[in-house]
């Protein structure tokens, strides 16, 4: 599992931190599922909203590749959250208030042994 994780509180530098987490996240390699529990907003600079668009788009068909699921835990988590967010990706996905459920969702995929 790998996991994009942002807890209470926040702070200036959790905006540069995410797009560096971006960047590790296109060195995987081998199949994994991604947890992404977000408890807080991250106010995105408009030069780091372009690097995580252009990181998306640089990188979304190798992540289809090597992706088996991801979760997101959101406080405000909704079915137009889950609906958007399934858009995005071939892979499946779950938008959560539980990070339980997210947990749950996530281990029917995961390679077993594999945690980072």
């Amino acid at each position: 599992m790998v996991s994009l994780l942002a807890e209470t509180p926040a702070d200036p530098a959790d905006g540069e931190a995410y797009v560096e987490a971006l960047g590790r996240l296109s060195l995987e390699q081998e199949p994994f599922v991604l947890l992404v529990d977000i408890g807080i907003e991250i106010a995105l600079s408009y030069a780091q909203r372009k690097a995580q668009n252009h990181w998306y788009k640089a990188e979304h068909g190798r992540l289809e590749k090597v992706c088996r699921a991801c979760a997101l835990v959101r406080p405000a988590a909704d079915a137009n959250m889950q609906r958007v967010w399934q858009s995005l990706f071939g892979f499946p996905v779950l938008v959560t208030r539980s990070r339980a459920e997210a947990d749950a969702f996530l281990s029917g995929y995961a390679l077993k042994g594999h945690a980072k």
